[in-house]
């Protein structure tokens, strides 16, 4: 997220009003911001160099939707509610570490990320990669990296405790059930560990296979696409593929009446009118957009002129800019989360404004 995407100087945000208001919006952060209703959960420590300092957080919706297939576990006929709670951690524990994967490979590309947040469709990491194309795609990438690299290893452990290959390890992806009915499965421990196996594969599937935003498969589109035609065209044939696969999942979860891949559908939907939306509002080619690594050849085949020229080095001048602005700008938003707005000082709270005026100007 952006500096363009926070709002700095609302009034009562941080530590005003009432106590019962302050303690309220430490917990929601962006209380106006509906990915911002969420708890904290902690914070990953600095024995973990990769990762260290990610704060995970928690969206209320998750909280309320898992106590309620917890409670209904008690009252189906079904392995029963110890069992059902594994299993709920167990995908919450690979959904986490898919996210870290995001994290992970943006911080190796050069870039920040800073927090991930779990929620009923799945996780959000804040990753913000340089802004070019290899970065970008290396940071998508990262997630469904450590979904490959879980395969081979829970499949490892299966045929180590005595599963089949041809039986378990190599299943129907469209009928599990079949798999689990075999004489193999006579205790919990197998059930679960075929469970945490199979969910890694549908978590590797479904980002892999679905080209919509928000999930891997459409970024990777997007990003391909980006070293051929530019930001803004890939980012414009990325978002309507996106809105395609989104309407042709609705129809056939409504087939097949499928109430998660709807909200899906429809959260997939959203995301990408929202990016057609932001589209509209940039030039054809954003000077971020623009591989400055590569010096003047980031423009292009064509001779450099001295309006590319000019114009690179603008580029890189605005984006160095930006990336200190930003780093300034979530130092003081982490003091006032641990001390309060009262802590800040008068150069800090004028930073704080210059961001919100130049953000509410791009909007």
């Amino acid at each position: 997220m952006g500096i363009q995407d926070r709002r700095y100087n609302r009034s009562g945000d941080y530590g005003e009003g009432g106590g019962f208001g302050r303690a309220f919006r430490r917990i929601f952060v962006e209380g106006d911001n509906f990915f911002g209703w969420s708890f904290p959960l902690f914070t990953v420590p600095s024995w973990l160099p990769g990762i260290r300092g990610i704060h995970v957080r928690v969206h209320f919706l998750y909280i309320l939707i898992a106590a309620a297939e917890l409670i209904g576990s008690v009252r189906r006929d079904s392995l029963g509610f110890p069992f059902a709670a594994a299993m709920m951690a167990t995908l919450f524990v690979m959904v986490l570490l898919h996210e870290f994967g995001h994290c992970l490979a943006c911080r190796w590309v050069g870039g920040e990320a800073d927090r991930v947040l779990m929620w009923p469709l799945g996780g959000l990491a804040y990753c913000r990669p340089p802004m070019r194309w290899k970065p970008a795609l290396m940071t998508t990438l990262g997630g469904p990296a450590v979904n490959l690299l879980l395969w081979p290893v829970l499949g490892g452990v299966l045929i180590a405790i005595g599963a089949s290959w041809q039986e378990v390890v190599f299943f129907n992806p469209f009928d599990p059930r079949i798999t689990l009915a075999g004489a193999w499965f006579d205790n919990y421990g197998r059930v679960w560990l075929w469970s945490a196996y199979y969910m890694n594969l549908v978590l590797l599937a479904f980002n892999m296979l679905l080209p919509m935003f928000p999930m891997d498969c459409g970024r990777v589109v997007q990003e391909l696409l980006w070293a051929k035609l530019g930001y803004k065209k890939s980012m414009t044939i990325a978002v309507n593929l996106g809105l395609v696969v989104a309407v042709g999942l609705a129809v056939f979860a409504i087939m097949f009446q499928q109430s998660r891949l709807i909200g899906i559908a429809l959260f997939g939907g959203i995301t990408c009118f929202n990016e057609r939306q932001r589209l509209a509002l940039i030039e054809d080619q954003p000077a971020w957009a623009y591989d400055t690594d590569k010096g003047f050849a980031g423009f292009g085949d064509d001779p450099v002129s001295a309006s590319q020229e000019k114009a690179y080095k603008a580029a890189l001048k605005r984006q160095q800019k930006e990336q200190e602005v930003q780093r300034e700008v979530d130092r003081i938003l982490d003091k006032i989360r641990d001390k309060g707005m009262q802590s800040l000082t008068g150069r800090e709270k004028s930073i704080l404004k210059e961001a919100t005026e130049r953000g509410q100007g791009r909007s």
